[in-house]
């Protein structure tokens, strides 16, 4: 089941802004209306899948689909944990696609309930069973699973799953109620990875409680109580019981969503009077004895200290916002919008409103008749590394980060000076004497010359550090491995140039014993420092050993 639901929802059936996870089948929405709305609204009704605006864009694809035809919209959506489409709804036993996805809604019990139903009625046990793949995704999302791999990625994540721990569901808790109170964990997973701690760190640090970076019990209890302050949603509470015919809450418009703001790190407390609950009927439950996945919290208000709140978004712009996300978008420029909004949820706190006010003109940039991505996407670059120093004062140079190519290449000599500088020294002290020989030849020696080969090559990169300052463009890997290979070739380069003078094939020879030394030394340095002199001296060692070949032929 695991594998199933991190296929199909990476294991998480809720939005940070607690709705579920859906998303908006156009083509089977034009299905579902005989086409209808195909000439009027191709990027919600079509016979062709896609038109995806991905994650809780999707809400606002849906928002406008219902006022076309809602019953057709529910059923044209896929929902929660497992994905399962509305249109099977009567199905599964849920009597109208109304009420299935109220108990969508609900929790991720009921998600999980759905998954459970439609695998059960479709006959698909057996298939899941057996870990048939094929036959299980055949039956799970039709006969084109083939086209997007689907069965090999439920057999890769289940060989993941099962030769890893399995995901901790304390872990996975605590995750949700990070992610719900708006400081990004990553995707709940059950996993304290990296994501996860900085997230944790962060409010522990807001809630004065000691930064252990684990879901301890006394951050367990104050994820609990902040959670408990936020208004219902139509993600979690118990339901007001009304009339069998009462409307579907689906979905709410931007200001209607509990949102702990978008990317915000601090969390905003509400009073009692503020607490609305949910108004329509939910179906009675088909397993009442199943347990909340996040257990219920008892709103007893405690006290909590009050966080800063991210500033709001001007009226005007959010008006203007609405407005451009009704409408068909540049991918590019959703992103861009995308990671904007995230951003300026987390400056608040830290950079105050001046990074807010230029975050603003970039949303306004990004919202002209004729966007401006370039000057949205520098500025919003500058502000992101500027909040990155205030957080993580300690992290690496800005210098690390450079995107010349010129210090690539020199982040790859550093590199691998960290390997070698530690071999080298070992090698010399610990593993060689003046007696060790290797081939017949002296360690240390051999040690030397290698040595010489590669300073030559780190020298002639230094030398033509302006030169690759010219590879604007290039790919950063490969600026990393000029940096990092072009000694170790010096080095063998080197070391095969002293094999080719010790045994007379080059015929370089010393003017004194004493000499001999600094003659090996001079030349693997330039053996390493000029890829020309290389190439030229291993031909004409080739021509001579060819040569020596010939006139060993003739006189036999």
């Amino acid at each position: 089941m695991w594998t199933v639901l991190q296929v199909e929802t990476r294991g998480c059936g809720f939005f940070a802004d607690r709705r579920p996870v859906i998303l908006f089948e156009r083509h089977i929405f034009s299905r579902r209306t005989q086409g209808r709305f195909d000439a009027q609204v191709p990027d919600l009704s079509n016979p062709k899948a896609g038109g995806y605006a991905g994650g809780v864009a999707e809400y606002g694809r849906l928002e406008r689909a219902l006022a076309l035809d809602a019953p057709a919209a529910l059923m044209s959506a896929s929902w929660g944990l497992g994905q399962v489409m509305g249109f099977h709804a009567s199905d599964l036993g849920y009597g109208s696609v109304e009420q299935f996805v109220s108990r969508m809604m609900e929790s991720e019990d009921e998600q999980l309930g759905a998954l459970a139903a439609f695998i059960q009625t479709n006959g698909l046990v057996k298939a899941l069973k057996a870990h048939d793949w094929a036959t299980f995704a055949k039956g799970y999302n039709g006969p084109a699973y083939a086209k997007n791999q689907y069965d090999k990625k439920l057999a890769e994540a289940y060989l993941r799953l099962s030769t890893h721990a399995p995901p901790d569901v304390s872990v996975r808790e605590g995750q949700l109620r990070l992610m719900f109170l708006g400081f990004e964990p990553g995707t709940p997973d059950g996993a304290l990875g990296s994501h996860t701690k900085a997230a944790l760190k962060k409010f522990q640090a807001k809630q004065q409680l000691p930064i252990t970076a684990t879901f301890d019990a006394a951050t367990l209890d104050a994820l609990r109580q902040q959670q408990a302050l936020l208004p219902r949603s139509d993600a979690g509470g118990e339901a007001l019981a009304k009339s069998p015919a009462a409307p579907v809450p689906v979905p709410v418009s931007p200001a209607q969503a509990v949102s702990p703001g978008v990317g915000a790190s601090a969390l905003a407390v509400s009073q009692p009077a503020q607490v609305v609950s949910p108004a329509w009927t939910l179906a009675p439950r088909r397993s009442p004895e199943t347990a909340a996945t996040l257990e219920s919290v008892t709103t007893s208000w405690p006290e909590a200290p009050v966080m800063p709140e991210s500033s709001p978004l001007p009226e005007a712009l959010a008006e203007q916002l609405r407005q451009r996300l009704s409408q068909p978008l540049d991918p590019d420029l959703q992103a861009e919008l995308s990671r904007v909004l995230v951003l300026r949820g987390k400056v608040a706190p830290e950079l105050g409103a001046p990074a807010v006010e230029t975050l603003d003109l970039c949303l306004t940039a990004l919202l002209a008749e004729r966007p401006n991505l370039s000057f949205a996407k520098n500025t919003r670059l500058r502000i992101a590394s500027e909040l990155a120093d205030r957080i993580y004062p300690l992290r690496p140079l800005p210098i690390l980060r450079s995107r010349s190519p010129a210090m690539q290449v020199v982040h790859g000599l550093g590199l691998l000076l960290l390997c070698c500088h530690g071999l080298f020294g070992l090698a010399h002290e610990v593993l060689t004497t003046e007696a060790t020989q290797v081939f017949g030849l002296p360690a240390r020696t051999l040690l030397l010359v290698g040595l010489c080969g590669a300073v030559g090559g780190v020298v002639s990169i230094l030398m033509r550090l302006g030169d690759f300052e010219k590879m604007r463009g290039a790919s950063r890997v490969s600026m990393l491995m000029q940096g990092f290979f072009k000694p170790v070739v010096g080095m063998y380069c080197a070391i095969f140039g002293f094999a080719l003078m010790k045994s007379g094939v080059l015929p370089l020879q010393p003017a004194t014993q004493e000499s001999a030394l600094y003659l090996y030394m001079s030349v693997c340095f330039l053996l390493g420092f000029s890829e020309r002199l290389a190439q030229d001296l291993f031909i004409r060692a080739g021509e001579g050993l060819a040569s020596v070949g010939a006139d060993r032929s003739a006189s036999s």
